[in-house]
This record gives structure tokens, sequence and C-alpha cells, in this order.
């Protein structure tokens, strides 16, 4: 009921907001926000452990979502939104955020008893997933058809299109539990796979075409997803095929190898950053795609409290250096993120009434 209700607020607000103010762009990544939040409902922050933490992210969900769907609708009726979201074949594989972010909430109304609600979003789900499979297969023809052209702003982005279909996977069985059809499940895990090999592909050919060493500008924010994808199918496994428990620790130990790979470069690229800009417009900047750092890490440690139980002392090892120090570093990330959005958000704000202020003094 309170959801329902937190809708008529939202929706107030929203219509305030474009009416006294300049309508806020929404990025195609605006689902990122609501993955990231909902791996740390289902990761760090769990009912038992923290209940008023975990009821106020819950809600936060649901506030993000309904902000986010109202300004989709939006674009839809100011006729703006093939144009910002589905026009271009690079950008539009962030549609993908949408799918994860309401498997997320499948996810999260499932564990909280809303069983009809749960189904219904996750066959809603299932088909906005074939209509995004159909924009898929646009996007592919379109970028092998002119290929040279593509090929140098390939990014981790393109990953989406596995987190997506991973995420549908979770989803199902959290929703219907063991009666989600498994052929079907498995049918997705090897699409999920085939979509992760493809694009990890272009994505190393992009970087091995680079002649030098200097990650300032053509590494992005989304080839944290080069991890972040690997983990959701391991989840996505652990949860339908328990029993492929050696096919499980080769996918954890590929996936941590990644993340130590990725965020290591993540390192020098700020460091780079760093003496060229400074500190404040080297890092200390915002952008929608920072959330998806979040959201992979928050996956990692998700399949790692997934992960079965052996005896090789190496992984053990590294799974309680995970379980014990992950959770500390995507806390800080998400603090980090809240300020920098509400910086970002006032220094809009500033510019805009500023704007205002010029346009109504006297020639």
């Amino acid at each position: 009921m309170i959801c329902i209700l937190l809708l008529v607020p939202i929706l107030l607000l929203a219509i305030f907001v474009n009416v006294k103010m300049d309508r806020p762009t929404i990025s195609t990544v605006a689902g990122a926000p609501i993955m990231a939040m909902g791996i740390m409902l289902k990761g760090i922050f769990t009912e038992l452990e923290s209940p008023f933490i975990h009821a106020f992210l819950f809600y936060a969900i649901i506030c993000v979502a309904y902000w986010v769907i109202i300004h989709y609708m939006l674009d839809l009726l100011q006729g703006v939104f093939f144009s910002s979201h589905i026009k271009d074949p690079l950008a539009s594989f962030s549609i993908g955020t949408w799918i994860a972010a309401t498997s997320i909430i499948i996810i999260i109304l499932a564990d909280k008893q809303f069983q009809l609600i749960s189904h219904i979003l996750l066959f809603l789900n299932l088909l906005f997933w074939f209509l995004y499979i159909v924009l898929l297969v646009r996007n592919y023809l379109v970028i092998f058809r002119k290929f040279p052209s593509y090929i140098h702003n390939i990014h981790g982005g393109l990953l989406l299109s596995c987190v997506a279909t991973q995420s549908i996977v979770i989803s199902g069985y959290h929703s219907f539990g063991r009666s989600f059809p498994p052929l079907f499940a498995s049918i997705l895990l090897i699409i999920g796979l085939i979509f992760y090999l493809l694009n990890l592909g272009l994505i190393v050919l992009h970087y091995s075409l680079r002649k030098n060493g200097d990650f300032t500008e053509s590494w992005k924010n989304t080839n944290c997803i080069i991890h972040g994808a690997l983990s959701i199918t391991g989840v996505s496994l652990t949860i339908s095929h328990l029993e492929a428990a050696m096919i499980i620790e080769f996918i954890w130990l590929t996936a941590f190898t990644l993340f130590l790979t990725v965020e290591t470069i993540e390192v020098i690229r700020a460091v780079q950053r760093i003496k060229l800009y400074g500190w404040t417009k080297g890092i200390w900047i915002y952008s929608p795609t920072q959330w998806a750092r979040i959201f992979t890490f928050g996956m990692l440690l998700f399949f790692t409290e997934k992960l079965p139980l052996n005896n090789w002392v190496p992984i053990e090892i590294l799974r309680h250096l995970v379980l014990t120090y992950l959770p500390i570093v995507i806390v800080v990330h998400i603090l980090i993120e809240i300020y920098l959005l509400s910086m970002h958000t006032y220094k809009n704000m500033k510019q805009k009434q500023t704007h205002q202020q010029q346009q109504q003094l006297p020639f």
C-alpha cells in the first residue's frame, strides 16, 4: 500500500520540476542506481541484520523507479524517446539496465512475499527482454555493417546485454522458485554467455587497436561490467545449476581476476586524470554510469556469498577477503556517489538560476 501511495508525491514532484524548472535529462543508463541499491539490499543490508536500512533502501528503490519511469514517459510524450534512448546503436545497449533494474525489483518483491506482483512484473519484463533482443539484433547489424567507424567507440556498456539476460534467470527463480522452467533458464544462460563472449571480444579488439597506454578518456566507467557481467552469470548458474560446482568455481576465479585487472586499470586511469585535469575535474565529477561500478562490486559480493563451500584453501582465503572488505568498499562508494550527485545537482541549479537572472536583466 505504501508503495502505491509513494507514487503520488513522486508524480507531483516531477510535475513541479518540469513546470517550474528545466526538465532534467534522463539518461538511458538510469536503471543503474536501482541496480546498485538493489544489490546493496540483497548483499549487505539484509532485513534481519539491518531492518531500518533495509526498509529505507526498499522505499528508495521504489521512489527512484517511479521517478525514472515518469521521466521516460515524458520523453515518450514529448517525442524525444527514440532519439534519446533507441537511435544510437551503442548507447541503446544501456536499455539493459531497465531490464536488470526491473529484475531487482521483482527479486525484492518476491522476498517480501508479494508473489502476484512479482509474477506480473516478471512476465512484463520477459516481454520487454524479447523487444530488447530485437533491438540488439538491429544494433549488431549496424555495428558490423559499419565496423571501422564503431570499433573505436566500443565500451563495456555492450555487456549490459548479458547482465539483462542473466537477471531474468535470477528474478525468475526468485519469483517462481523451482517451478521456473529449467530448460528456459539454461537457454537464457547460454544466450547471456554468448552476449558476454561476443562483446568481450569487441572490447578486447577495441583496446588492442590502441597504440598507447593513455586511459584518461578512452577507458569508460562501464568497463567495470567486464567483471560484473561474469559475476551475474555465475550467480545465475549457482541458482539454476548448483550441481555444476567446478564450473561455478572457475567462473568465480575468472570474475575475481577480471575484477583485480579492471580495477587496477581504473586506478591507473585515476592517476592519469589527476595529473592531466587535477583532483576536482579528474575524478570528483558525477556521471550516471558510475553507479554501474557499485552494481558490479555488489554482484561480485553476492556471487561470493552464493559460492558453494569447498576444501580448496586458496578460494576460501579469497572468499573471506571479499566478504570482509568488499562491503566496506561498496558503502564508501555509495556515500561518494551520493555526495557527487548532490554537488552536481546543486551546481546545475545554480547555473540555471544565474542564466535566468541574466536573461531578466535590462539591456
